[in-house]
């Protein structure tokens, strides 16, 4: 019965799983839906972002404390029930390594403690604030392959399948189907994301549930959790015949002592013990006896073991080289992000802001960026800049480590500044006409100005940095190949970790200027029209093509000499 049950819940929560990821977590109902409840389920998670931020985040910590009680009570049943990760490795193991499984290279029980040590680490990492080792954090994992590889896939198969589809689909009346685009996103760090899902897969190779038994830190908390759980397996001792048939059914390996001891730590509330032999062994409410329950085989050594190794990993969280590669400045957060430390210690690299993000501009940071950023959020301008009035990744995001902001309050959240560099804009350079940053610029920073050049006045964009919020579709849309004219960079940020991001006076003077400017270019643009019209069409400035050559002793703000 409880083999049924727990079958039931887990394609049940797995089906949840997969129609909140592909429903829900998209334009435009991620704004009114929860779509990032399943990733704050894990206890672990609230614990490690409550110590490595400082702070507690509600939302966060009301559900995790919730699953974390349900623990207590009834076990390691969210390992066997509710983990999609677990019902991957349950679905590979039966269909897949089932005859393929190398049983001369099953680790023996005591690598079991493996995970405790793990989780040791993270506590430690995680009071200095270091959270990059939850990339092994079960439901992670799954969200982050998910977002990173397989949507991607989804979207590649979608749009080549209707053009294989085109004749039929235009036959039976859905040719309309044919003319609709499908964007695919693409991502950085993809082999990395894959391999790591791929390695807790592929355990089963080994031996079931490998990934859970040995590495998974949070089935190393569930386990610690459970030591006191009421809802546990009873053995009838008159009924039991000593036959092993449990054991040899247990996917953990919990049950020893032939059959008669189980390790509550390991037990993840299966059931197949119970479907074997259904009259000696139950599941049920029972007092705790040691005779028959065991706890985590943790040990002194072990727990130090992992402190000693979190705190000899923060070196190469911190102290390398490549962290100091982001002087140039080119990390920016999205908007609504906390402070970087804050961020760093509640950002768990889930993936779910770059999954809802409509331009596929939030891509993860990879090992250049720095080893404690790795698959952290960052803005690549270049992929595509953030829209001016989107602020979805702030719903999606279950930790907190960006902010849920409003529209009128994203419009002041400045996320860096966008720079010219004039030796590779048209405009300033190689005296032609392009405006198409000032064009796209949606805050109206970017406003032409005229130079004296050698062959006369010209046209050339000009930055205001005080309206520039950094959202960076100037640089997506620079027609200028590799690496743009304008590039954006983090310098100017304001980020806050509450709070509104300018006073009310601050405000009010950004949209005066903001309507300035706008009147400016509007003014611009109609003497320009009537000037063209004036002299047939044609303007002096595009009918020169001649190098230009400054003649001012100053530069503009946001310029590069």
């Amino acid at each position: 019965m409880l083999k049924r049950v727990r079958l039931i819940a887990q394609i049940a929560f797995f089906a949840l799983f997969v129609v909140t990821f592909f429903a829900l977590m998209r334009l435009p109902a991620a704004y009114d839906a929860p779509g990032m409840w399943y990733l704050r389920l894990n206890p672990l998670t609230t614990l490690l972002t409550t110590i490595a931020s400082r702070s507690i985040y509600l939302p966060l910590a009301v559900l995790g404390l919730v699953i974390a009680a349900l623990t207590v009570v009834f076990g390691r049943f969210f390992c066997g029930m509710m983990c999609p990760l677990g019902a991957i490795v349950d679905f590979s193991d039966r269909y897949l390594f089932r005859h393929m499984r190398i049983r001369k290279a099953c680790p023996p029980r005591y690598v079991q403690k493996l995970k405790y040590v793990l989780l040791a680490a993270l506590l430690a990492m995680a009071i200095f604030g270091g959270m990059a080792p939850l990339i092994m954090g079960p439901i992670l994992l799954v969200t982050r392959v998910f977002t990173l590889v397989l949507n991607p896939v989804i979207a590649v198969v979608s749009s080549q399948g209707r053009a294989v589809l085109a004749p039929a689909l235009a036959g039976v009346g859905y040719d309309r189907l044919l003319y609709e685009t499908v964007k695919v996103p693409l991502y950085y760090g993809v082999l990395g994301a894959f391999l790591i899902f791929a390695l807790a897969v592929l355990g089963g190779l080994f031996d079931r549930r490998f990934w859970c038994q040995h590495v998974c830190p949070t089935g190393g908390f569930f386990g610690l959790l459970s030591r006191f759980a009421l809802f546990r397996r009873k053995v009838h001792e008159s009924q039991c015949s000593s036959c092993r048939a449990c054991s040899a059914v247990c996917p953990v390996h919990a049950i020893s002592d032939s059959g008669k001891s189980t390790s509550v730590a390991e037990c993840i509330v299966c059931g197949n013990c119970t479907a074997a032999k259904k009259n000696c062994n139950s599941f049920g409410f029972a007092s705790i006896s040691k005779t028959e329950t065991r706890g985590a085989d943790l040990q002194r050594r072990h727990a130090v073991a992992g402190v000693l190794g979190g705190v000899f990993m923060l070196p190469a969280l911190r102290a390398n080289a490549s962290a100091r590669r982001d002087s140039s400045g080119r990390v920016i957060r999205p908007p609504g992000a906390v402070p970087e430390e804050q961020f760093l210690g509640r950002c768990i690299s889930c993936g779910a802001c770059m999954k809802v993000c409509p331009t596929n501009a939030i891509q993860p940071c990879t090992m250049g960026d720095g080893f404690q950023r790795v698959y952290t959020p960052k803005i690549v301008p270049r992929i595509g800049g953030c829209e001016e009035k989107c602020h979805i990744c702030g719903y999606t995001c279950p930790t907190g480590a960006i902010r849920n902001l409003t529209y009128e309050e994203k419009r002041f959240a400045k996320i860096g500044t966008a720079v010219i560099n004039r030796h590779r804009c048209l405009a300033w350079e190689q005296n032609k006409e392009c405006l198409v940053c000032d064009e796209i610029c949606p805050y109206n920073a970017i406003t032409p100005m005229i130079v004296e050049t050698t062959t006369g006045p010209f046209k050339v964009p000009v930055v205001n940095e005080d309206l520039c919020l950094g959202c960076g579709m100037c640089e997506q849309h620079c027609p200028i190949t590799d690496r743009a004219a304008i590039v954006v960079f983090r310098f100017g940020e304001n980020r806050r970790a509450s709070g509104p991001y300018v006073r009310d006076d601050e405000k009010a003077q950004i949209l005066e200027e903001r309507r300035r400017s706008d009147e400016d270019i509007g003014r611009s643009l109609t003497s320009e029209w009537q000037r063209d019209v004036e002299t047939n069409g044609t303007s002096s400035a595009s009918a020169s093509h001649a190098e230009p050559e400054t003649t001012q002793s100053s530069l503009p703000p946001g310029f590069i000499q």
